[in-house]
């Protein structure tokens, strides 16, 4: 587990690994029931604008509970 990150992120060495969206940095969040970005941001210490610059063709509107995203660094 990465210090400052949710015990539901998920930690990658590889940006393009089996089952899951390509993730440069490794890094990431499985959906859960009431996620919203702006909760998932606020959690994890980054940005809404940032998760949708790793996710394209993401619905900000309709998550799919159990599927993954992929996470920026946290800022610091």
């Amino acid at each position: 587990m990465i210090v400052g990150l949710d015990k539901h992120v998920k930690k990658s060495k590889a940006s393009k690994t089996p089952g899951l969206p390509d993730c440069p940095t490794g890094l990431f969040l499985e959906i859960g029931p009431g996620d919203t970005l702006f909760k998932i941001a606020k959690e994890q210490g980054v940005t809404v604008e940032g998760i949708l610059a790793l996710n394209p063709g993401i619905d900000p509107k309709n998550l799919q509970i159990g599927s993954f995203i992929c996470l920026p660094l946290p800022q610091t």
